[in-house]
């Protein structure tokens, strides 16, 4: 039997590919499709093949693993990543360790090439062999129709925001929805040609909204996988109308209850909603894999400074990392922060699992290892908004 093992490009088309993608998700290619469902990444023109580790027999595929590229803006900093997707098998093939190999495959290549992180989204103790652990944080709000009545008086009446849904041909308003992104601390480098298609990833719906002289005031992103909309993404123009913003988009979406994923990190909104919806859930952003901690630390420890008063201090980290061992030294002085090389002997040295969950998870029980004065600095906002998923 002749087995190969690598990527796909060359191996296989998009066709192939997507078809047994769609097979073993147990999707029946019509009104369920991986088409649909992330055509950020599985259109012809995107060419999925390339960036897919497969594993074939006699020329037939039997496993693939999807390590798509993408990268965060993070204070400035260039966080470069991967996104897993599509872990498939072939039912009737399963057992071989040929999905340990695609991923490992895939953590090779990613060290390779000198990624900084890599997320996924899946079962936890299955993606944790590989060094993948639940991390950052994200605010899960829920708000009714009565907490609008009650704290404004109507849902939206009489503000003149308004909600546009928009369609790819709507160019201008995603040119503004692209510029206000990049204007934040924190934003992904979305590529312009599969804007839309990003931003429609989970079968989501983009909003545009105006304020009440008919300009640019924000927008937000609903969708979400297996049938569970809710808000992924939100922002406005000025943060004193973050209220009318949040008022317009529950109209449009027409619901008694929305969902919004809210990072802590979009001020207007963390606090707007903590304010008034009527529960939050602090839960994990995804599942990470840091390769190269000194840098991921430097950017979301000063992106977290933007927005958290840090307890001055010091603090020397050792890591075991995935891609080798690392050591820094973490400096905070009245709020400014840095993140340096370092040689001496460290106060805390952790493996890869300690240092995911102490620098980024929310509960672990090695936080108990830090100063007092360093629990405010951790975990830090490593997040990724659900468009960019995979």
């Amino acid at each position: 039997m002749d087995i190969y093992k690598g990527i796909a490009e060359g191996k296989c088309d998009n066709e192939t590919l997507v078809d047994f993608l769609n097979y073993v998700f147990g999707m029946n290619g019509d009104r369920t499709s991986f088409y649909k469902l992330l055509p950020k990444l599985y259109k012809p023109e995107y060419h999925p093949e390339r960036y897919n580790f497969i594993t074939t027999e006699d020329g037939r595929l039997r496993a693939a693993v999807g390590a798509y590229p993408f990268s965060l803006s993070v204070k400035g900093t260039v966080l470069k990543g991967i996104g897993i997707g599509n872990v498939a098998v072939h039912p009737m093939h399963r057992g071989k360790g040929y999905m340990k190999d695609c991923m490992n495959m895939a953590l090779d290549d990613m060290k390779k090439n000198g990624v900084d992180f890599a997320a996924l989204g899946g079962r936890r103790q299955r993606y944790s062999y590989f060094g993948f652990e639940p991390a950052g944080a994200c605010g899960n709000f829920s708000l009714y129709k009565h907490n609008l009545v009650h704290v404004y008086g109507s849902i939206n009446e009489g503000t003149g925001y308004k909600a546009k849904l928009l369609t790819a041909n709507d160019t201008k308003e995603i040119d503004e929805i692209k510029a206000l992104s990049q204007s934040r601390d924190y934003y992904p480098l979305r590529d312009n040609a599969s804007y839309f298609d990003i931003l429609s990833s989970w079968t989501a719906k983009i909003y545009s909204i105006t304020d009440e002289k008919n300009a640019f005031a924000g927008y937000f992103v609903y969708g979400g996988d297996g049938g569970n909309s809710n808000v992924m993404e939100i922002d406005c123009v000025k943060s004193e109308n973050a209220p009318n913003v949040l008022r317009a988009c529950f109209e449009a979406i027409g619901e008694d209850r929305i969902g919004l994923d809210v990072p802590p990190f979009n001020v207007p909104f963390y606090n707007l909603l903590s304010d008034i919806a009527e529960g939050v859930t602090i839960s994990n952003s995804e599942h990470f894999y840091v390769l190269n901690y000194e840098k991921v630390v430097r950017a979301t420890l000063a992106l977290k400074a933007s927005y958290a008063k840090l307890a001055d201090g010091e603090l020397s980290i050792e890591v075991q990392g995935k891609a080798g061992t690392e050591k820094f030294l973490i400096k905070v002085n009245n709020n400014e922060t840095s993140v340096e090389p370092y040689t001496g002997e460290c106060t805390l040295n952790l493996s890869h699992r300690q240092a995911m969950g102490v620098l980024f998870g929310l509960l672990v029980p090695e936080k108990n290892l830090l100063p007092g004065f360093a629990l405010s600095w951790f975990p830090l906002p490593l997040n990724t908004f659900g468009a960019d998923n995979c």
